[in-house]
């Protein structure tokens, strides 16, 4: 009975808002038949649905890209390259598949990870969608990269919907992965950012930013 009266509330209430109360039909009963032809809609007083709403901007957003259209390109055969803002701790525990790990504004420093062709699509995520990957996305766009685009509602959209992620794991013989604390034989102690050919690692952290290529042998 409770349930019913609530229902029935929301349901007033929803119909005042859209200033509908008087298009929509009343409650039938089982078997019950109207004693009048059905009213028409008003459709100019529900709300339109435009592109770039919701958690799926059209394919033909000037800034963001939705989930659900970006999980269908990245099983496409071209896929969009993909930066992960995050710092490398949080990139442990799972990133967009193929993504790079390049935290924060990372990626102004290291334009060597940008396609070729500036036709490609380049999109910049972190944790939740935040202005920081919004401007990094327009910095990409000011490179030329007219498809640089942001990921609505970043890692934590991607993961609610159960998107596929993967966790990063070290090359092949050596010791480390990305997001695995390291010390260098200095005493500095940094975050694995990159793995690279030839057992080498590229390190960051808050203080310095990115560091290296270096030598696994000289890190702890």
């Amino acid at each position: 009975m409770i349930r019913e009266r609530l229902k029935a509330a929301a349901r007033t209430a929803a119909l005042k808002l859209f200033k509908m109360e008087k298009q929509m039909e009343p409650h039938l009963e089982p078997n019950q038949k109207l004693d009048r032809p059905p009213e028409a809609i008003d459709m100019s007083v529900i709300p339109r649905i435009v592109d770039g709403s919701g958690d799926t901007p059209g394919p033909n957003h000037k800034e963001d890209v939705g989930r659900t259209m970006l999980s269908a390109a990245i099983i496409s055969s071209a896929g969009p390259v993909l930066i992960d803002q995050r710092p490398p701790a949080e990139c442990a525990g799972g990133m967009l598949p193929g993504a790079i790990c390049v935290p924060g504004a990372g990626l102004k420093g290291r334009p060597d990870l940008l396609p070729a062709d500036k036709a490609m699509r380049v999109v910049v995520y972190d944790q939740l969608g935040s202005d920081e990957s919004a401007a990094l996305a327009q910095w990409v766009r000011d490179q030329g990269y007219v498809n640089g685009r942001r990921l609505r509602g970043g890692y934590a959209e991607w993961i609610e919907h159960d998107e596929p992620v993967v966790q990063p794991k070290p090359a092949a013989g050596g010791r480390f992965g990305v997001g695995d604390p390291v010390e260098h034989k200095d005493g500095k102690r940094y975050w694995v950012q990159e793995v690279l050919p030839g057992l080498t690692s590229r390190v960051w952290s808050p203080e310095s930013g990115s560091v290296g290529p270096l030598d696994e042998a000289d890190l702890k």
